[in-house]
């Protein structure tokens, strides 16, 4: 143990050690956490299972769920990045359930984004100490926690990941040697593809850090570098963005109501909060707690006695994460006028998700505040002696208290009263939990958007996708339809006794991609019926009476995945070769 406690400051492994422990103890709830309960846990499920039978069926590209909104096909991964669901389905290679994939994903963002957190402070502070306590205190801020205990918002909270690399590979390019500027661009390509509305305050707040940095925009390169990182960001994000631009442009979908989706600057403005909420034991809006925890509230109150300590080379950082934090603490209290903020930056929904920034900055305030108060004390202890056992005893002290900090941030911040359920769910076999899925599967248990604008989703009672049956239509003219045959997004059907300008409407909700040909491989094109869903014309120049659907993707689609692909292979060369040669 005392070897232990002297290694404490310099050891990596100590310190890896003890960041895997903080992460551990962080998850404990995940173990009894009812997913069911959380706002968001099972939609989730839904989509892991989507994603999983996509897979097994092949299709290519991997945007719509063939059995979701009553088998019609619900293509959210158009709108919505698939990406956050491949990290859960990971662990269904080892044949774990749903809930214990989701459960295994969550602990591991919580994980990743200490190690991220660690190597961003050491490499601003080039203190170890500093480093493990952003760490440990990252682990638990409550509004993570909160996103996923109570909300289990899987992409808000893997986006956690990612702050600490974007700003640790801004300051490597602006204050370092600029090898690690490849950091800028991993973190924005994982935001993009993890939770859009993160990327979009992430990107406010990085311009922010290079505005307090402007300076050293004249540096050698720098420009350059900003440019590279750009280019492949939108090279590597391609096969998400430019489908999703595709399908904006050329269809009619609804891919954000901001009425339904309660977006609109007075939402926005009636879900901000009291500043004294952030400091009781009851402070919630719609069920989400905003108690930010005495343990915080002291950290950043050292500050006062620490912040003169502050060595010069990261106290610009100390000013600038105190400026973040500041701007985002007021956006989410009710001194923000969100009310005349423009459309676009109301997407959020929920002023109290700037709550995220706020703790960010605040962990790393936090860690400097508790680093140099901890210096403070073992300085004046040691003052004025040469006495080198007085020395030596400093330095036992210095990493006892260190370790004593982390003890008590651990079991102090792990007792902050979050809304979360401790109720144990029913375990489900994967044969059970598949039923329970195919029973709910209609469009209402996902989501009312990424629709066409034609579906009605605003009727609170059936809509035309819940009564509708899972078979081909006439909606105009005359035609017999005969074995019908539809296994997924394929369907195959004969007609008989047509007239031409027939109309056929298909059992699929519709989605830029379908193609539908004859026996003669003739194609036949398609359209959007009034109802929202797949329409095809019949006329006199069709030769055979035997017609098939499939769904093959865009070309848009399958060239944006080629780009995407190249672009990665070529984004890999480029960091191994730059980690050899300062380019």
């Amino acid at each position: 143990m005392k070897k232990i406690i002297e290694n404490i400051r310099k050891d990596k492994v100590i310190h890896y050690i003890i960041i895997i422990a903080a992460s551990l103890i962080a998850a404990i709830p995940l173990i009894n956490l009812r997913i069911y309960g959380t706002d968001d846990g099972y939609v989730h499920m839904l989509r892991i299972f989507g994603m999983e039978q996509i897979l097994k069926e092949q299709n290519f590209p991997p945007f719509i769920y063939s059995k979701f909104a009553n088998g019609f096909g619900y293509a959210i991964n158009l709108f919505y990045s698939p990406i956050v669901t491949y990290g859960p389905l990971f662990f269904r290679i080892f044949g774990l359930h749903y809930y214990t994939c989701l459960k295994l994903f969550a602990y591991s963002t919580i994980l990743i984004s200490c190690f991220t957190m660690y190597n961003f402070l050491y490499d601003v502070s080039k203190k170890r100490e500093i480093a493990i306590l952003g760490a440990v205190i990252y682990a638990f801020i409550p509004y993570r926690l909160e996103t996923i205990f109570n909300r289990f918002a899987i992409g808000e909270f893997t986006a956690y990941i990612f702050f600490p690399m974007l700003f640790h590979g801004l300051f490597n390019l602006l204050k370092g040697d600029g090898k690690k500027h490849y950091y800028i661009a991993i973190a924005a390509i994982g935001l993009i593809l993890t939770h859009t509305i993160s990327t979009e305050y992430s990107a406010i707040f990085a311009l922010l850090y290079i505005v307090f940095n402007f300076k050293q925009l004249k540096n050698k390169g720098v420009i350059r570098k900003i440019a590279i990182n750009v280019i492949f960001i939108l090279a590597i994000t391609t096969f998400f963005t430019v489908p999703l631009m595709e399908h904006k442009i050329l269809g009619n979908y609804v891919i954000f109501n901001s009425t339904s989706m309660k977006s609109l600057p007075s939402d926005v403005q009636n879900s901000t909060i009291k500043i004294s909420q952030l400091f009781k034991d009851i402070g919630e809006v719609n069920g989400v707690s905003f108690k930010i925890g005495i343990p915080l509230i002291i950290l950043t109150l050292l500050g006062i006695v620490s912040y003169k300590k502050v060595d010069k080379n990261i106290r610009s950082e100390y000013i600038t994460f105190t400026v973040i934090a500041m701007i985002s603490l007021a956006m989410v209290t009710k001194l923000f006028p969100w009310i005349i903020m423009p459309k676009i930056l109301t997407t959020l929904q929920f002023a109290w998700r700037m709550q995220a920034f706020f703790e960010f900055a605040l962990s790393i305030i936090c860690a400097i505040n508790l680093y140099y108060f901890i210096d403070i004390i073992c300085k004046k202890s040691s003052k004025n002696s040469k006495d080198t056992k007085v020395h030596t005893k400093t330095e036992n002290l210095y990493n006892m208290l260190l370790l004593f900090a982390i003890i008590v941030i651990i079991t102090s911040m792990m007792k902050i009263d979050y809304n979360y359920s401790y109720e144990k769910e029913k375990f489900l076999t994967d044969e059970e939990y598949e039923t329970k899925i195919n029973e709910k599967n209609s469009i209402w248990s996902i989501n009312r958007e990424y629709l066409p604008e034609k579906v009605d989703v605003k009727k609170l009672g059936k809509s035309y996708l819940d009564y509708r049956e899972n078979r081909v239509y006439v909606l105009d003219g005359n035609a017999t339809i005969i074995n019908e045959k539809k296994e997924d997004l394929q369907l195959e059907f004969d007609i008989e006794n047509y007239k031409a300008n027939t109309i056929l409407e298909l059992p699929y909700i519709y989605y830029l991609g379908y193609t539908v040909t004859t026996e003669q491989n003739e194609k036949i094109q398609v359209f959007e019926s009034d109802n929202g869903m797949l329409a095809i014309k019949l006329d006199e120049n069709i030769e055979s009476a035997h017609i098939t659907v499939k769904y093959t993707g865009t070309i848009i689609e399958k060239v944006s995945y080629l780009i995407s692909a190249i672009s990665i292979i070529t984004f890999i060369g480029y960091v191994i070769y730059s980690k050899k040669q300062d380019i």
